[in-house]
């Protein structure tokens, strides 16, 4: 059962962190550069990472490849009080339970949940039945992965019914997150859309920008639990100006290639059916409009 407030487990910036791969034939996940790149975002101060969620490009990548990552990310020396927080996005019952077995006594704060999407559409009942499975199944603490714009949507009613953590709210509609918070379930903010407007509910933002700006993120979040309304609102401002940026091409082909610049490593390509980058994109041109919070106000 959930014990005090969610916040007190969880919150803070959290990373959507992608999935470095190799340029051969199978696209293979190269496992050597994705423990680097989080070595790098641990060393920037977000609270933790989320790995193989959407941005991880979490539901191409095989079972075995995730977990050789997660047994290799559970014995990295990371920062004390470094969170993670592993997606299971397994698309049915059976895989999500056999991942959540492989993940017992692991050292991960929680699990991030998604139901199977395939089958629509799917009952409040039908969810729930799912969900009660999954805590069985678990001691880690649930967070319910709710984004329909891709998978299924979890209605609000259901997340507060079951003893979880909460929700990670990748939709943003009006009022579904406001629901899950008076039914004193937890929020992890899945948009960017309105950075600012989110964090007056969410516990924390789980955001895909910071595996390029993790301090520009981590310093946004501070601003907005401040209360430096003016500061907060021009940082969020250029963040939209760079997650547009990020959407001119397939967006996690943009993230990886700006972070690698950023580090001085390759994180490589995407995996069939997204496309890679075209040859031409400028990478260091992006990235220093990345990097500039006061380009905007230059006019």
């Amino acid at each position: 059962m959930i014990m005090g407030e969610p916040s007190d487990l969880l919150g803070g910036v959290y990373v959507a962190n992608v999935s470095p791969m190799r340029d051969d034939d199978r696209c293979s996940l190269d496992v050597e550069a994705y423990l680097g790149h989080v070595t790098w975002l641990a060393g920037h101060g977000v609270r933790g990472i989320v790995p193989f969620g959407t941005n991880g490009e979490g539901p191409v990548i095989a079972t075995g490849e995730k977990r050789t990552v997660l047994e290799r990310l559970f014995a990295l020396d990371l920062p004390d009080g470094f969170q993670l927080v592993p997606t299971v996005a397994e698309g049915n019952l059976p895989d999500t339970l056999d991942q959540l077995a492989f993940l017992a006594g692991a050292p991960a704060t929680a699990v991030l949940v998604l139901p199977p999407y395939y089958v629509k559409p799917v009952s409040a009942e039908g969810l729930e039945l799912f969900y009660r499975r999954v805590l069985d199944a678990t001691d880690h603490p649930v967070i319910v992965y709710h984004i329909p714009k891709y998978a299924v949507g979890v209605p609000a009613e259901v997340v507060g019914r079951l003893p979880v953590w909460g929700v990670k709210d990748s939709d943003g509609s009006p009022g579904y997150a406001e629901a899950v918070h008076e039914a004193g379930r937890g929020v992890l903010l899945g948009t960017e859309d309105d950075v600012p407007g989110g964090l007056r509910i969410a516990a924390g933002t789980i955001s895909a920008l910071a595996n390029v700006v993790p301090d520009l993120m981590v310093q946004l979040y501070d601003h907005v639990r401040a209360g430096r309304d003016d500061e907060a609102a021009a940082l969020a401002g250029h963040l939209r100006q760079v997650r547009a940026m990020t959407k001119q091409h397939t967006s996690v082909a943009v993230l990886k290639r700006l972070a690698g610049e950023r580090q001085g490593r390759s994180l490589g390509t995407v995996r069939p059916p997204q496309l890679p980058l075209p040859s031409d994109y400028d990478a260091a041109t992006a990235l220093a409009t990345a990097l500039d919070t006061h380009a905007g106000s230059r006019g």
